[in-house]
């Protein structure tokens, strides 16, 4: 596992469109043959490659012939901001490329912002000014289709967990249901904090949050 880097951004965007153009968001908001679609993705993993705030990380594999690396998986991990500093703003209409389904992106995006917002929001009696419980945000990961249970997603998904333990503090993050069983399994140990439904009903979405354990 390595840091990623500007030179990474084509691969991770094969991967992204691999791991999630069956997801039932994806296709209807990110249409694949669109040059804005490309341009969101390649935006996308630039500012958060660049930003030294945030911690993109990548998972190689070696060819069993020549030895050549190629990148199967990364994850996008936030570390913990200030308790002061307020959560980002709702993107606008304006950010979606605009041969997708904006309404579809306007709702789905917006909405994951605002749980964000609730489960991870100041605790009860937290000093004036606080606008979040610093937290690792898992905001996204991805593995290509090609190489799924090699273990990346794990290894990516312990790279964060490890560090909000070594903290004391939570993980929060939010799935596709398929994902669900590898977060609440022993070995990750996510819970469940909400289901929701998007789409008229025709998708749903998983929220979940992980309590730091004791570093080892």
């Amino acid at each position: 596992m390595r840091p990623a880097t500007g030179a990474d951004i084509d691969r991770l965007m094969e991967i992204y469109f691999s791991a999630f153009r069956s997801n039932g968001v994806t296709p209807r908001v990110f249409p694949e043959s669109s040059p804005q679609t490309h341009a969101f993705w390649r935006g996308y993993f630039t500012q958060h490659v660049e930003n030294d705030r945030d911690d993109v990380r990548v998972v190689e594999m070696a060819s069993d012939s020549d030895g050549t690396k190629t990148i199967i998986a990364f994850a996008v991990w936030k570390p913990p901001r200030p308790a002061t500093e307020p959560f980002p703003a709702t993107p606008p209409p304006s950010v979606w490329p605009s041969d997708g389904d904006v309404e579809a992106a306007v709702e789905f995006f917006g909405d994951l912002e605002r749980q964000h917002m609730h489960f991870m929001g100041p605790a009860e009696g937290a000093p004036a000014g606080t606008q979040q419980r610093p937290h690792w945000y898992l905001k996204l990961i991805g593995t290509h289709q090609d190489f799924r249970g090699k273990g990346a997603a794990g290894a990516l998904l312990r790279y964060g967990e490890h560090q909000a333990d070594a903290q004391g503090l939570q993980c929060y993050l939010d799935a596709t249901p398929d994902g669900q069983p590898v977060y609440t399994s022993a070995g990750h140990g996510f819970r469940e904090v909400d289901v929701r439904w998007y789409l008229g009903g025709a998708y749903e979405h998983v929220f979940m949050i992980r309590d730091p354990r004791p570093s080892s």
